[in-house]
């Protein structure tokens, strides 16, 4: 898939290994920034969204999130994207086959805890 940042600091740290790994990994033992690295590494090499694996499980959001799309980073802790398809005749949200270009808007939010 195509991806694009929402957040310009999201895209500087995903590209800055030591600051991801600074910003991210809190838990001693667990290595945050390598898991965010190969979600998006993942998102990448997918065609659609329906090509993610299903252990990603790539599923649809509610509420504030409506209209967005996660993907699991690790247990509790997701990327959040929206597709970016303005004027594709062909998109459908959903129909994840149609989904190939999206926005990140969070790279490891635990929405949960909302």
């Amino acid at each position: 898939m195509n991806i694009d940042f929402d957040n310009p600091k999201h895209e500087k740290l995903v590209n800055d290994y030591e600051a991801l790994r600074k910003h991210y990994n809190k838990k001693k033992g667990v290595d945050s920034a390598s898991d965010i690295l190969a979600t998006l590494d993942v998102l990448t090499a997918a065609d659609t969204l329906a090509d993610v694996p299903p252990s990603y499980r790539p599923h649809p959001l509610k509420a504030s999130y409506k209209g967005h799309f996660a993907v699991d980073v690790d247990k509790v802790h997701r990327v959040i994207f929206k597709p970016n398809h303005d004027g594709d005749p062909g998109f459908r949200i959903d129909n994840y086959k149609s989904i190939k270009n999206i926005v990140i808007i969070e790279i490891f939010e635990n929405y949960h805890k909302h």
